[in-house]
Formats: structure tokens, C-alpha cells, sequence
């Protein structure tokens, strides 16, 4: 089963028309894998792997700069609120 990481890291890389490499660490903004048009798409994406809206405190550039830092903010809350 696909996780939505790997979903949102797929959708990432296929903004690229070469083949990119995205670790859970990597910033995103700065390395210029997301610009700040493919930012606003990002959440959709996000949003839409989640399943519902993103409350708006979840939408920080610090809450959104890595794979790892959606992981803990997006989809690991949700699990955890779950269990």
C-alpha cells in the first residue's frame, strides 16, 4: 500500500520534466523543487491526499518545507487522532 508521502512525493517529481530525487528531508522552497505557483497546488495535493481541508494553521511554509515536516503535521495527526 502507498502511503500519501510517496503519492505527494510522486506528484512532486512529476512537476520535473528530468528526473528528481526527493528525500524526506530535502526543502522543498529552497532546493526550487516547489516555486511559489506549484506551492498553492501543493496543498490542493495535499488536501486531496488527506481527504479533507487543511486547517489553516497546518499551512505554514514550516509545516510544508519537507516531505517529513507534512508527514508530522498532515497525515501522522490524523493517524494519531484515530488510534
Amino acid at each position: 500500500m502507498t502511503t500519501e508521502i510517496e503519492r505527494l512525493r510522486s506528484w512532486l517529481a512529476g512537476l520535473h520534466e528530468v528526473p528528481v530525487i526527493i528525500d524526506d528531508d530535502i526543502d522543498l522552497i529552497e532546493s526550487g523543487l516547489v516555486t511559489s505557483l506549484q506551492f498553492v497546488s501543493m496543498v490542493m495535493e495535499i488536501e486531496r491526499l488527506h481527504g479533507s481541508r487543511l486547517e489553516p494553521g497546518v499551512i505554514t511554509i514550516e509545516k510544508m518545507r519537507t516531505l517529513r515536516a507534512i508527514d508530522a503535521a498532515v497525515f501522522r495527526s490524523r493517524t494519531e487522532l484515530t488510534l
